[in-house]
């Protein structure tokens, strides 16, 4: 069979319910002889561009291919990994590696890690669909100045015997927050609340930092009250409060001339308790230990 037979075959499946014009026949025959070179060579295009376009569609992707057959291969659908947690650059990998597309939101950050992730892990999506991931800095280092201190009770120099019930320690120390002496900071906590929830913040200031933490007074509406024999300065709002911020209850005083305390409530936790009360309470039970 001749290029111009197959060519033919193929036309006719397109056109056999065209109904052609009176005059079309004539057309045809008239210009039959001037056009069969080209028709030859268009022929075989057409029939070589229609063999192309005819491939078999490969629904198995593991299968391997048969030599010389052009293949269009079908991707099975993937589960979702889960890349929480992880630096921005690695789960973008993971996700690569699984036949996914990432899409960064928020810190566009190398270090950033996976706060969330959309779709979440576990959901059944298409190859090369695309994850949104929600990325966020890396906490801050907390500040340890006075390393690991347990349950942090006791810490400057001195001891806490009472705290109300349901915090523990914050696991973060500070040094030299006041004044040009020696002074710390530490604060307790809800449990498993960050440490910026604090519920209770505690002040140490020894020698020149002592008079300097005792004598800064921000605070408005003041009470003074005695403490083991000694006059402390009882505050509702606190210093915060006085600046226009959130109100903190704070209790200062000093235990002797060289050292003095201050306790802070959280803005928070001041709603959930009676805070003048357990200011005073916690005040009553803090002890020198040096």
């Amino acid at each position: 069979m001749t290029i111009e037979d197959d060519l033919a075959d193929a036309m006719a499946a397109h056109v056999a319910d065209v109904q052609a014009g009176p005059g079309l026949g004539g057309a045809v025959r008239r210009g039959h002889r001037a056009r069969v070179t080209r028709l030859r060579v268009a022929g075989a295009a057409i029939v070589t561009a229609t063999v192309a376009v005819t491939v078999p569609v490969m629904l198995n992707p593991g299968g391997p291919a048969d030599a010389g057959q052009n293949q269009v291969v079908m991707r099975n659908d993937v589960t979702v990994p889960d890349v929480t947690g992880r630096r921005a650059t690695e789960a973008a990998k993971a996700l690569h590696d699984a036949g996914l597309k990432a899409a960064l939101a928020g810190m566009s950050s190398a270090n950033g890690l996976v706060g969330t992730q959309e779709p979440a892990a576990g959901k059944v999506v298409a190859w090369g669909s695309t994850v949104t991931l929600h990325v966020q800095l890396p906490p801050a280092p907390t500040p340890q100045a006075l390393g690991d201190l347990g349950d942090g009770r006791e810490f400057g120099g001195i001891r806490l015997t009472y705290l109300p019930d349901g915090l523990e320690w914050g696991k973060w120390s500070k040094d030299d927050v006041v004044g040009p002496g020696k002074s710390y900071t530490t604060s307790f906590r809800k449990s498993g609340l960050q440490q910026a929830d604090y519920a209770v913040q505690v002040i140490v200031a020894h020698g020149a930092s002592a008079a300097a933490l005792y004598d800064f007074q921000p605070e408005r509406e003041v009470e003074t009250v005695d403490l083991g024999g000694r006059p402390a300065r009882l505050s509702r709002d606190g210093d915060s409060g006085a600046a226009g911020g959130p109100v903190t209850p704070t209790v200062t005083w000093k235990l002797r001339k060289d050292l003095a305390v201050k306790l802070l409530i959280g803005p928070e936790y001041a709603k959930e308790i009676d805070a003048m009360s357990e200011l005073r309470k916690i005040a009553k039970g803090v002890r020198p230990v040096r």
